[in-house]
């Protein structure tokens, strides 16, 4: 099915809408298919799935083409991210969608080989080694071109497309050919825990009582923590809440956990800890001053509010459309869209609603946690409306990680 959308410079583009199918065992591997002969790309891997039909929901378009191009039987699929893709053939609005359940064996009735992966991070030899293929086929596309050959578009596409090692510092086990460079966002967002606790301490008393239900929380899975504390009784930048921040990041480095700081607290902390999660305004600033830096002078690029090293994440609150985009704009991780249902730390908000989740979430472009109400009696039905999982202030840390 194809539809449209206009470009900032108002030019309409043509969507060819794909469902693709994120097919994870319960070991956490990822089912990929090699792209036949015949078809562009050919030899690639990629994510099984195809296009929807006239009249056909995302879900029904998943699991047909996941029927008739791997031999299963779907059971249990969730909406998850939307992503925009422009190829050089096609531009192609791709609705990622978990599966987790199904029945029957996959097996490539396209005359395509199949083989579930796992990731991990490469090492800075298979970086490297990525980076020299990169830098391979560029070679042989300029040889083509000064002995008078004109490469097509998807010669030079296929030429530039970089590998999980190195646009994403991923390497997947057992080893498979090139990725579809329209496959790389979903590994990375594959990366990002499903739950999301977020701090709410108050001052150096309240202190050890949270570090023991964080150890707990740590020791049963949990994987993603928030420094939040705009209320904390010495000061958002006081040394105490420092100390705080210590504490708790040798706890989540020891656990494998990633611990990002709220942008309500110093700078020189995002960089200390895993990350930064900005607050929506925060955002909106972040950005400009990363478009006037863009613009400016190359050498404050670098002090622009967004500059972090790698490997760290950036993170968005986010409560409408304008913030979603900012998020993105901003190649954030994932955001967190709230108030979903009534709140007690937010009174007076006006919750989305689950529909009104789900339209917001659509659009995002990067995975979205719901945050508001949230629980373990919700969390399935966040899914069931696009949430890559839950965040919250309460509950979250005595809840492990699935």
């Amino acid at each position: 099915m194809t539809a449209s959308e206009t470009t900032a410079a108002g030019t309409p583009v043509k969507l060819l809408d794909v469902a693709v199918g994120v097919v994870i065992r319960p070991d956490g591997s990822l089912l990929l298919g090699q792209r036949p002969d015949g078809k562009p790309y050919a030899g690639w891997w990629e994510l099984p799935g195809g296009k929807l039909e006239p009249g056909e929901t995302v879900l029904e378009a998943l699991a047909r083409e996941l029927k008739e191009e791997v031999d299963i039987d779907v059971t249990a699929s969730t909406p998850w991210v939307t992503h925009i893709h422009a190829y050089s053939h096609a531009t192609v609005r791709l609705f990622f969608c978990r599966v987790t359940a199904w029945t029957g064996e996959p097996r490539g009735l396209e005359s395509q080989a199949l083989q579930w992966v796992g990731s991990r991070l490469a090492t800075e030899d298979e970086i490297s080694a990525a980076r020299v293929a990169l830098s391979d086929r560029l070679a042989a596309l300029e040889a083509r071109r000064a002995a008078g050959e004109t490469p097509g578009e998807l010669d030079i596409a296929q030429a530039r497309a970089q590998a999980p090692e190195d646009a994403l510092g991923l390497a997947l086990t057992p080893a498979v050919g090139p990725l579809l460079p329209a496959a790389l966002p979903p590994l990375r967002w594959l990366q990002v825990p499903t739950r999301y606790a977020i701090t709410q301490i108050g001052g150096p008393d309240a202190l050890p009582a949270y570090l023991e239900r964080l150890d707990a929380a740590l020791a049963s899975g949990l994987k993603l923590v928030q420094l939040r504390e705009p209320a904390w009784v010495d000061g958002v930048d006081a040394d105490s809440l420092f100390d705080a921040l210590q504490q708790i990041l040798a706890r989540t480095r020891f656990a494998g956990a990633r611990l990002l700081v709220n942008s309500v607290h110093p700078a020189a902390w995002w960089s200390f800890s895993d990350g930064v999660h900005f607050r929506a305004t925060d955002a909106a600033q972040a950005l400009h001053a990363a478009n006037v830096a863009e613009n400016g002078d190359s050498a404050n690029r670098d002090t622009a509010p967004t500059s972090l090293p790698a490997g760290k994440w950036r993170a968005v609150s986010a409560h409408n459309a304008a913030d979603l985009a900012c998020a993105r704009a901003l190649d954030a991780e994932f955001a967190v869209l709230g108030p979903v249902l009534d709140t007690a730390s937010h009174p007076g908000a006006k919750p989305l609603g689950w529909d009104g989740f789900a339209d917001l979430v659509q659009a995002a472009g990067l995975p979205v946690f719901a945050l508001g109400g949230q629980s373990e009696a919700t969390e399935e039905l966040a899914r069931e409306h696009g949430a890559h999982g839950i965040a919250g202030i309460r509950g979250l840390l005595d809840l492990s990680e699935t």
